[in-house]
């Protein structure tokens, strides 16, 4: 497309982000980088993304597929049954355990229930069990309220690299996402607001100190 550059394994994710990407271009970009190719386009830019950050990036269908069992009896389904680890599917043993359960002469799954299973296999929950998706049938809220509570934690996460690209000391950085990302996790995973600010810089020096960019005087503390 015209204006945008050729994808190179040097591009940022910050410049990658900037074009937008045909889902084919994105599978032949994964195929020459050996990289998880198959899925949806938002998990082929999820991969792409990753692998542009220097991690290997993870099949998410693949992983969930190796953790599934084989096969299970309508018999084996209990309210525990975990959604990934046990191997449920959305298949006509699962459909007569959930109309034996409501007692229902024929069930039909949601799409409410479709989407838990995938953000669960996205999220790597292999908490996720049998109640839960009835928790999400009988209750749409529920549903929405998970939902919710994703949509918000990449919400901060976009502030969050919008403040810290704003930061005039992040044009100390080479690989600005990489180093936002770094910060992000020190944030997200440590009580306090979810929030981009200057000091973060200082406090985490020295996991920084390899991005800053040589020959600029400009120091980080």
């Amino acid at each position: 497309m015209e204006g945008r550059p050729i994808f190179t394994q040097e591009m940022t994710v910050e410049e990658f982000e900037k074009h937008y990407w045909y889902k084919t271009e994105l599978q032949s970009i994964c195929r020459k980088h050996k990289i998880p190719s198959n899925g949806t386009k938002a998990e082929l830019e999820h991969y792409i993304k990753e692998f542009l950050l220097g991690n290997h990036p993870i099949n998410i269908r693949e992983e969930c597929s190796k953790i599934r069992k084989a096969t299970y009896s309508t018999d084996d389904i209990s309210l525990d049954t975990k959604l990934i680890q046990d191997g449920f599917k959305f298949n006509n043993r699962a459909r007569k355990f959930f109309a034996e359960y409501f007692k229902m002469e024929n069930f039909s799954f949601t799409k409410e229930m479709a989407s838990a299973l995938r953000n669960a296999e996205r999220n790597k929950d292999y908490n996720m069990t049998v109640a839960d998706l009835i928790s999400v049938y009988e209750n749409k809220k529920d549903f929405n309220e998970m939902k919710k509570s994703m949509e918000e934690k990449t919400y901060q996460w976009n502030n969050f690299v919008k403040d810290f690209n704003s930061d005039e000391r992040s044009k100390n950085f080479n690989y600005k996402m990489k180093v936002a990302s770094i910060l992000w996790r020190k944030v997200r995973d440590n009580p306090g607001p979810k929030k981009y600010r200057t000091k973060l810089l200082e406090e985490h020096s020295d996991d920084l100190k390899d991005f800053i960019i040589s020959n600029n005087d400009a120091s980080i503390r």
